[in-house]
């Protein structure tokens, strides 16, 4: 005989969205739902050692792994992806963009970014070739790394005209203070390149 199904809680589609990628306030239900139960939803993720943080002012939250205490081991529940070089590139520019649009007075929320100006700002961060087409491949690939990283989400605009949206845990991923460091190890690493 099965047992009967149980009913679910209403912040399951919250938490397995948590589990999947960050929450945005522009999912409204699930914003609402999360912020109305977060309290139980941290104290949830707590017990397998995720920490929820939500940045109410940007709109979005996210899990991350919790610093644990010494003598309790918890499995990583997150794999530590390394960031490739192009990625990392694209992020700290992202990041670059998002505050400078922050700084600005507009009426826009988003930061909405043609595909051809992110491949002009990552172009001196990649190695020049002789290939333009093989150059561009590369920021591309990159372009596609970032996005399946949530940093970026690409809008639907038909023909050539590709837009982004810059996606706002580029500030969780890329905290301000570390950017200048960021920027300057990526500049030395082109520097020591064209050195060669």
């Amino acid at each position: 005989m099965n047992p009967a199904p149980t009913k679910s809680s209403p912040s399951a589609a919250v938490k397995v969205r948590l589990l999947q990628d960050a929450v945005y306030a522009e999912d409204l239900d699930l914003w609402t739902m999360l912020l109305r139960n977060r309290s139980h939803i941290e104290n949830y993720f707590f017990d397998v050692g995720l920490e929820l943080v939500v940045h109410e002012e940007d709109g979005f939250a996210y899990l991350q792994q919790a610093r644990q205490d010494e003598g309790i081991s918890i499995p990583r529940l997150f794999r530590r992806d390394k960031l490739t070089k192009g990625v990392a590139v694209i992020g700290v520019l992202l990041r670059e963009q998002l505050l400078q649009f922050d700084e600005k007075l507009h009426d826009e929320s988003r930061l909405i970014l043609r595909k051809e100006e992110i491949m002009q700002l990552a172009a001196p961060f990649f190695p020049e070739t002789n290939d333009q087409i093989k150059g561009d491949k590369r920021i591309e690939g990159a372009l596609i790394k970032a996005e399946e990283f949530g940093l970026l989400r690409k809008l639907s605009v038909g023909g050539d005209d590709e837009r982004y949206e810059v996606r706002r845990i580029v500030k969780a991923r890329f905290p301000v203070e570390t950017l200048k460091e960021l920027r300057k190890q990526l500049e030395s690493h082109i520097n020591l390149h064209d050195g060669q």
